[in-house]
């Protein structure tokens, strides 16, 4: 058994768990837990009731593409769902389905991507791993986000640090959730990093054991945040993520030019920055 194994259980029972039986024409009587029962996810899927049950148990073999993408069906997940339910069932994943291998010593960030970090010094920008390791940020990225190194460089004890220490804070609600799919989206469970990050947030920060308990997995792809400089009126700042070589992924905020918020960047730049460079690489990941 492989440590996927619990992890695909999980998921396929939250997943089915959310289920409703009337959608269906099932039954809703008589039901001690909410959602699809096993033998009705089976008969959607078109499988034997005693295959999906060992799949639920961590007994099955690896599943087959059409097995895969009966299931997909039948529990109505969505693309990135799809990609996660494929990624978990699989033990012997490549890098091509994989965001990074599991590994208890951290491949070094290249040279080129930390150059091309730096060359982004107009724009907020920091590079992170699959556990949401901030690995190495910008001078910008650095002054608009400072609780990102008060709370270790991870954004998401950034995002419950947040929460617990500034309840009113505008947002974060959203981005805790956000970020805990993304962890469990891009995570490995079988990296050190990533079980010490579950473990402590999940005694430290009740909320995130109720988020993490409900298998949500979702990239961290595009979204827009509010941010103030300096006392200013909030300002809607697009995000967008892209994937790097070496399983790391590049989170920065692209503003069209002329908008309040290009100059309120240009401010920054012109006023605030020293020309440093960046702060890493972080989280014990070397550079080459």
């Amino acid at each position: 058994m492989t440590s996927r194994t619990p992890v695909l259980g999980q998921y396929l029972r939250s997943r089915r768990a959310r289920m409703d039986p009337r959608s269906f024409g099932f039954p809703d009587d008589g039901r001690r837990v909410p959602g699809l029962r096993r033998e009705e996810i089976a008969q959607l899927a078109g499988i034997s009731r005693d295959y999906y049950t060992r799949l639920e148990q961590g007994q099955g073999h690896q599943m087959s593409d059409q097995v895969m993408n009966s299931l997909a069906e039948a529990l109505q997940l969505d693309g990135d769902e799809r990609t996660y339910l494929r990624r978990i069932a699989r033990s012997g994943l490549d890098r091509a389905t994989r965001s990074v291998e599991p590994l208890t010593v951290p491949v070094p960030v290249s040279d080129q991507v930390l150059t091309l970090l730096k060359s982004w010094s107009h724009v907020p920008a920091y590079l992170f791993d699959s556990n949401l390791d901030i690995v190495a940020i910008n001078e910008m990225g650095d002054y608009l986000s400072p609780l990102y190194a008060a709370y270790g460089d991870n954004s998401v004890l950034a995002s419950f640090g947040i929460l617990r220490d500034y309840p009113h804070f505008a947002g974060y609600l959203d981005v805790a959730r956000s970020t805990v799919a993304a962890l469990r989206f891009h995570g490995d469970p079988s990296n050190p990093r990533y079980r010490e990050l579950v473990g402590e947030l999940s005694v430290e920060h009740p909320l995130f054991r109720r988020m993490w308990s409900e298998h949500d997995a979702r990239p961290l792809s595009d979204g827009s945040a509010w941010i103030s400089i300096d006392g200013s009126e909030p300002v809607e700042v697009p995000w967008q993520v892209l994937e790097v070589p070496g399983g790391f992924f590049l989170s920065f905020r692209p503003v069209r030019e002329g908008s309040r918020a290009h100059e309120l960047f240009e401010q920054v730049r012109l006023t605030k920055m020293t020309g440093r460079g960046i702060r890493g690489p972080l989280a014990g990941w070397p550079a080459t």
